[in-house]
């Protein structure tokens, strides 16, 4: 039901947000599923303590409020019956300005439990990675407990779960009426039969809840006036012992360490420094706010808010690529994803923002007032000032490289917000308080008129892309033939795996020693470069040839970039077309600058079929194989409002935030349906080859994602399933990387079995590559300023005929030298159709320029070169393992 759906968006989701960002964090800092659950217990019941503490107030106030009606009422009952009481009462209320719908006030501590409760209810009692994970003496968090060996299993921990709950209400409830008892005991049963056969991990939750609960009501009862500095000792010792966790154990980034170590040594001193704090502030101005003002500046400042991360940040993203975000899964205009982030957002800003702003005194209301303006502009300083340059992102918002800021320029961002809440408390203390009220309406009104100009240009480029869709890049509900391949004829075949990892190869080999056999006649060229570390920069040449590296690029500065790009993607196709080739070409990287299905440049060719297939058969094969997957669409519904919130936060949290393209979210699930949107190709590829007996040559370049999304697969044969048991033999078992290039091997040997079958093996020559390694430096350490895997892709050739098991061969190639390894004596000097340069390898007899600088956004269009720095970049000659080899273009 879509109302239901919406306030579950706007009510529900912001809490599983919360909780979930908890559980990844901590998770990955103490690599244990169990402890995480407890960390998001602890966390959801601090934030809850202001609430609670409201709560009792209002309980508190009702409970005297009865107590001093309580002589009056009983009197009316006791004289009086039917309508006479009813009146009699009713006019008792009104005379003391009291209605009877307020004793609901008493109840508010249960009610505010009712959306944590939901909201942990649905995220843990459906998390994938609970299945099968132990904790202490539960031994699967994703199931009902059965502790107890009793029939089918008695399950132990609601039942002390409740006892818990049961034994802090008898000590809350101590000297209150018996109504408020019963009312305790009745919810603790009723979570009890709830939560009896539900997951293990979720009752774990609930059961610190109670014992945090526990806690909170024995120190409330405890007398004696040490008890504040006893509990903030405790406090203070927790924080520094995982501050020494975070320095002394976890190995994570050092960067993150170091900031996680002082926010918790804060953290852990903010009891002492409150009270200093408090002193220093009854020194200041007082900032007066009537009522009005106050609420004004507040809702202005978290309206602006909800549109920056609701509309503007999403919609900023999408402009620069509208195609790139249409017709995925069911959904076809980008506009739905910035609406539906719109309702997230809007849930955390207006809905939780408004019910914690009239929940709190008038003088907490004014604190509210004044923060809400700071949170704004220290926003739009994030977004704008420190925007950060994080390379190219994907259609599944993955940065192409590593996060990461320089402390220098995390001091500056510090800096500059520090600065803005001073700025912004001056205005107050000198009662310029309208000179802020004016900037969050001026902010207001500028990002609410660029959101939606923005909208407007992404709904206007979605109506003209429909006119050049492609009907091929629809998704498919079955599998049918889209390329063909000669059993008479010669089939040149490359495939650009993206991002494969050379050095894994041998690896993979040793795993599985049979592909020996099944890479029959390939030849693999571990001394391989490539002339710069990201597909942007390191596919054309790959394309092209030499006349596209990135130093070749520069030269002609007559041309744009994209034309540039656009032509080493259109050259090898041309060729073979031009020579009477069957050509088909698979998702070329980035043609026009458009990340996605942007073909309009093979128009002009029409004997070029070019397709999209990538994402295509996702849905299909997770139907077919019965595995509970995300969709894409799902996960962008997701993922969006969290890269909001990347774009907002200052420059130290953003790494924390983006944890490597999971955004906060848990490994499993979400990364392997990215991988299956290329991993579904590999697998699909015997029933994608159409097979003729005429005697024509065939060409088919396909460029597939499968190892440049990362996920675990089950080994050995390194499949996709939800929960992976089995992580192989190989020294890089954990490293997802390695199960996504196994995986792409291992599909791609079941495609060559099929093509032996076929007879369509001998006359095939099958050209592996990559456009560049990864930037983990897994196995090449030799001293240099830079990762040489990430420069080191991937090359394996079959020639034509080619016999024998697969044999290693350490000559000097370039993944430049693509080309003319695939018009190697079929095509007589290959001659460039768009430089009229002959295609060759001559390149080689100099040192090869490798750009370890240089990357380019797609937005910008007009540009003609790439920024390169000669003095990061370097030469090489002859072997790339040798560190003497390499040397600073300029010193």
């Amino acid at each position: 039901m879509p109302m239901l759906n919406d306030l579950y968006t706007i009510i529900i989701y912001p809490i599983v947000q919360i909780i979930e960002f908890v559980f990844v964090f901590t998770e990955r800092i103490f690599k244990n599923t169990g402890l995480s659950i407890i960390g998001v217990s602890i966390t959801v019941s601090l934030l809850c303590l202001p609430l609670y503490a409201v709560a009792e107030q209002w309980q508190q106030l009702e409970r005297d409020i009865q107590k001093k009606f309580k002589p009056k009422i009983n009197k009316i009952k006791a004289l009086f019956k039917g309508d006479e009481q009813y009146m009699l009462l009713s006019t008792y209320y009104r005379q003391n300005n009291y209605h009877p719908v307020y004793a609901l006030r008493s109840t508010f501590g249960l009610l505010i439990q009712i959306p944590f409760f939901i909201a942990a209810y649905s995220y843990l009692s459906h998390l994938e990675i609970l299945n099968g994970t132990s904790f202490l003496f539960i031994r699967n968090l994703g199931a009902p407990d059965e502790l107890v060996p009793l029939g089918n299993g008695i399950n132990l921990l609601p039942v002390i779960m409740t006892l818990i709950n049961c034994l802090a209400g008898v000590i809350y409830t101590r000297g209150l009426p018996l109504k408020e008892k019963v009312q305790l005991f009745c919810m603790a049963a009723v979570f009890l039969i709830l939560l009896y056969n539900s997951p293990s991990g979720l009752v774990l939750y609930w059961t610190m809840n109670n014992i945090f609960s526990l806690i909170k009501n024995s120190y409330y009862r405890i007398t004696s006036k040490y008890k504040f500095k006893i509990m903030m000792l405790l406090f203070t010792t927790v924080c520094i012992l995982v501050s020494i966790y975070m320095i002394k154990i976890y190995k994570g980034n050092l960067n993150l360490r170091l900031l996680l170590t002082v926010l918790f040594i804060i953290i852990g001193f903010v009891p002492w420094i409150v009270p200093l704090i408090k002193k220093v502030v009854a020194c200041l101005p007082v900032i007066e706010y009537t009522e009005k003002d106050s609420f004004f500046d507040f809702i202005i400042s978290f309206t602006a808010l909800w549109i920056l991360v609701g509309f503007l940040i999403p919609s900023l993203l999408i402009v620069s690529s509208p195609l790139e975000f249409s017709y995925i899964d069911n959904y076809t205009t980008p506009v739905f994803l910035i609406f539906n982030t719109a309702k997230q957002s809007f849930g955390f800003f207006i809905f939780w923002g408004l019910c914690l702003y009239f929940l709190f005194s008038r003088k907490i209301k004014n604190i509210f007032a004044v923060m809400a303006p700071i949170i704004l502009i220290s926003a739009l300083c994030n977004v704008f000032l420190f925007a950060g340059n994080y390379g190219i992102i994907s259609v599944n918002l993955v940065y192409n490289s590593s996060i990461g800021h320089t402390r220098q320029d995390i001091l500056y961002n510090f800096i500059i917000l520090v600065l803005i809440v001073i700025f912004v408390l001056i205005f107050n203390f000198l009662k310029k308080r309208k000179f802020i009220t004016i900037a969050a309406l001026l902010c207001l009104f500028s990002v609410a008129g660029l959101s939606f100009y923005n909208i407007f240009l992404i709904q206007k480029e979605y109506l003209v892309s429909r006119e050049y869709r492609n009907n091929n890049t629809a998704e498919s509900t079955e599998v049918t033939p889209i390329f063909t391949l000669s059993k008479t004829g010669k089939n040149t075949i490359i495939i650009m795996l993206d991002r494969a990892v050379s050095v894994f190869f041998p690896y993979i080999l040793d795993e599985s020693p049979e592909l020996h056999s099944v890479y029959e006649g390939f030849v693999f060229y571990p001394n391989t470069v490539s002339f710069n570390g990201y597909t942007s920069l390191g596919a054309p040449p790959l394309f092209g040839g030499y006349d596209y590296t990135p130093q070749e690029i520069n030269r002609r500065n007559d041309t744009t970039l994209v034309v540039k790009h656009n032509e080493s993607l259109l050259m090898l196709p041309r060729i073979f077309s031009e020579a009477g080739y069957s050509v088909t070409i698979t998702d070329p990287p980035y043609p026009n600058y458009s990340i996605k299905e942007d073909l309009r440049i093979y128009d002009p060719y029409p004997k070029i079929k070019a397709l999209i297939t990538d994402s295509v058969y996702t849905r299909l094969w997770i139907k077919e194989h019965d595995i509970n997957l995300p969709l894409t669409s799902d996960i962008l519904k997701r993922n969006l409002f969290w890269y909001s919130v990347f774009k907002i936060a200052p420059l130290a949290f953003r790494q924390g935030i983006y944890l490597q393209g999971d955004w906060c979210a848990p490994v499993s699930s979400q990364k392997t349906t990215l991988t299956l949107n290329g991993y579904s190709v590999l697998d699909y590829l015997p029933k994608l080859t159409e097979i003729t007996d005429k005697e024509t040559n065939t060409a088919l370049i396909m460029v597939n994602n499968t190892t440049h999304e990362t996920s675990f697969l089950q080994a050995p044969e390194y499949r996709p399933v939800l929960n992976v048991t089995n992580h192989g033999s190989s020294p890089f078992k954990n490293e997802m990387a390695y199960h996504i290039n196994a995986a792409a091997f291992k599909r791609l040997a079941e495609w060559f079995d099929y093509l032996k079958e076929q007879n369509l093996y001998d006359n095939s020559r099958i050209i592996l590559v990559s456009d560049h390694g990864p930037e983990p430096n897994f196995v090449t350490k030799i001293g240099l300023p830079f990762n040489v895997d990430q420069f080191n892709p991937l090359l394996v050739v079959k020639d034509f005929n080619a016999k024998g098991n697969l044999r290693t061969d350490m000559t000097f190639m370039s993944n430049a030298d693509v080309p003319c390894l695939a018009l190697k004596d079929q095509i007589e000097e290959p001659i460039n159709p768009f430089t009229g340069k002959k295609i060759d390898m001559e390149a080689k007899k100099s040192p090869l320029y490798i750009a370890i600088s240089g990357n380019i956004h797609l937005e910008n269009s007009k540009a003609t070169t790439f920024l390169l720095d000669p003095k990061k970049d370097y030469y090489v000659h002859d072997n790339i393992f040798d560190p003497a080899n390499w040397e600073k273009v300029e010193k």
